[in-house]
């Protein structure tokens, strides 16, 4: 009876004709036009030149240099920590975890697929795309509870520090997805001093939101955990 009453409304949904588009996140036509007239500013050769690199060529490596600078500006750390890619930043999380499986990351002793369990923390309610990452290439994700400060950081120290199948955590640090909460100092501290039994454990902190203000006058301030992993011995320890 259940079924056949939502089937029903489905039908009449349906019947309706909507031509809706339910994709998140999109720019409104508004909006697109505003960016508009930055199609056309490129028009003398030289306008193509950063430095000494031609952009209609094949480009740099680790990303143009005035686009580091402006990410590097953006997220406070400095230029040379900035490595552009595609404009995806979950593809590049999926790119990394690949790369795990496929060769190991620096400090993995082997790659991940040779391993008989690999596991993740996530921290809940959290970011439902960076879960199908890891549950694509079957980690064993571990929920770890948010509280008003972040992940609950008692639990996220016990975890990683007596178990070295623990890979990873995933973190959305400032307005966190979906609850908007941002990381307290303390929380970004304790991160970037976590002692991890596995050597090549990872923060993959995905710090999406860091121009997302609501209002100008009431913005979030966050600890940049670049500068803190460096300070507590970290350096190697998280990918912005």
């Amino acid at each position: 009876q259940e079924y056949a009453q939502v089937l029903s409304q489905f039908e009449a949904a349906k019947a309706k004709g909507l031509k809706l588009d339910m994709s998140r996140g999109k720019p409104g036509a508004r909006q697109l036009d505003m960016i508009s007239d930055l199609a056309w500013i490129l028009q003398k050769p030289e306008d193509f030149y950063d430095g000494g690199t031609d952009v209609r060529n094949y480009g740099v490596l680790s990303g143009l240099p005035s686009a580091k600078a402006l990410f590097a500006e953006i997220l406070g750390t400095r230029p040379e920590e900035v490595f552009v890619g595609g404009n995806s930043s979950l593809n590049l999380m999926y790119d990394v975890i690949a790369k795990a499986y496929t060769h190991g990351l620096l400090h993995s002793e082997k790659p991940w697929s040779q391993l008989e369990t690999v596991k993740f923390l996530c921290p809940v309610p959290g970011y439902d795309r960076h879960f199908g990452v890891t549950e694509f290439f079957g980690v064993e994700m571990v929920n770890v509870p948010m509280t008003s400060e972040g992940p609950d950081m008692d639990m996220v120290e016990r975890l990683v520090s007596s178990d070295d199948s623990i890979k990873g955590i995933w973190c959305v640090p400032k307005y966190s997805n979906p609850q908007g909460i941002t990381y307290s100092d303390e929380t970004v501290c304790r991160m970037a001093a976590l002692k991890p039994a596995a050597e090549d454990f990872r923060i993959y902190w995905d710090n999406a939101y860091v121009v997302h203000h609501l209002y100008e006058d009431e913005q979030d301030d966050l600890l940049d955990i670049i500068s803190e992993c460096e300070k507590a011995g970290n350096p190697d320890m998280v990918y912005e």
